[in-house]
């Protein structure tokens, strides 16, 4: 990966409209977004010649948003995953472009997560659950039937074993929830949350009260990767991809013998020596938060705050705009939005870029960023960004 830096780019981001009950289709919603892309890079559809995407049986495929878009493209691609997907395509695509099979990629995440599968009725039977998950006969027949209770259990072990208090969980959602008030596409755009409010909030699962739970939405994001050397085309200002690590696995049966090791951990090595950079010179982060605890873990993993030492980094406030790492500085999945990751990866393009120049959402230093993905605590990958 060492001979890849700053050799592509993000040229372009867009995302459709963000609602609770969208009432289009997944389609409609990835054309959307992947037109406000297009007009972001100041490219055509015509321009695209390769389109890929990730779902969870929740989406369109890419096939369906080239045709509706006019285009004959080179390559479509779909896979089935989340959290850590958007790196991994994004590398895919870089891999694509490197080996000449496609010029410029287009990569999208579109979901009716509100009101479609996950959350409106129609969604994944415990059957399933059980049958398609690794290791689910196991603890699903127990009651740890969702995303929630087996996340809570790790977390649960973790912070006995670091110190970590519900209070540090409280910082990273007061954090991210400041973030959203300056972002008026925010879910939570307008709903501030205090730490009095969030401590006396009741679990949803421990140690999670709803505000460590990430949000379901209808929306589509979008992103465009070329070469550095096409960028030049582009009216947009590129953001270059430094350094990946796009995705790094853990067996199952690995991880349950030492659940407190997570796959971030192999991945933070790799991440940095391919960028040649280290964890000091990280400036900005968009860090996956699907649950509070994620980002604690995270932030250990990537070398961004001393392992034993992550609550008192978090409570110093250096999550803040203010703090030492700006994080997830547009709500996050928390507070702003959920497309499985790709909403963060967006935020992260705009703040490298300095589109916020001039307001009290923009970070002062954003010369080198970091965006993680997590799948789980068996899968993740990340990238390192530059201007």
């Amino acid at each position: 990966m060492e001979k890849i830096r700053e050799k592509y780019a993000i040229v372009g981001v867009g995302e459709s409209n963000r609602s609770k009950n969208s009432g289009v289709t997944p389609l409609e919603l990835a054309l959307e977004a992947a037109r406000a892309a297009l007009a972001d890079a100041g490219l055509e559809a015509e321009d695209i010649d390769g389109f890929m995407s990730y779902s969870e049986m929740d989406s369109c495929n890419p096939h369906q948003v080239a045709t509706y878009l006019g285009v004959r493209p080179k390559v479509v691609k779909e896979m089935f995953g989340g959290g850590s997907s958007t790196e991994l395509l994004i590398a895919e695509a870089i891999g694509l472009i490197e080996t000449g099979q496609a010029n410029t990629v287009l990569i999208f995440r579109s979901m009716n997560g509100r009101s479609g599968v996950r959350m409106g009725g129609g969604g994944f039977s415990i059957d399933a659950l059980q049958n398609g998950f690794d290791g689910g006969s196991f603890i699903i027949p127990y009651g740890a039937g969702s995303p929630g209770q087996w996340f809570g259990l790790f977390a649960t072990r973790h912070m006995h074993l670091n110190g970590l208090t519900q209070e540090h969980l409280g910082h990273v959602c007061t954090s991210f929830y400041e973030h959203a008030q300056r972002n008026p596409k925010a879910f939570f755009y307008g709903k501030p949350l205090t730490m009095e409010e969030y401590m006396s909030t009741a679990h949803l699962s421990s140690p999670f009260t709803k505000h460590d739970y990430c949000l379901e939405s209808d929306e589509a994001n979008a992103i465009i990767v070329t070469s550095t050397e096409r960028a030049k085309d582009c009216k947009s200002v590129p953001v270059k991809i430094l350094g990946m690590a796009a995705r790094e696995v853990v067996s199952h049966a690995h991880y349950w013998k030492n659940i407190d090791e997570v796959a971030a951990d192999y991945v933070a090595p790799r991440l940095y020596e391919n960028a040649g950079v280290s964890p000091e010179d990280i400036k900005v982060a968009s860090i996956y938060d699907c649950f509070s605890w994620v980002v604690l873990r995270q932030l250990e993993a990537y070398g961004l705050a001393p392992k034993g030492e992550v609550g008192d980094f978090v409570s110093a406030g250096n999550l803040r705009m203010d703090g030492k790492l700006p994080t997830n500085t547009a709500g996050g999945m928390l507070s702003e939005g959920y497309t499985h990751g790709m909403n963060n990866v967006l935020e992260i393009v705009r703040q490298v870029r300095r589109e916020y120049e001039g307001t009290e959402r923009q970070v002062k230093d954003t010369e080198l960023a970091i965006c993680t993905g997590w799948t789980g605590p068996d899968v993740a990958g990340a990238m390192i960004l530059c201007k």
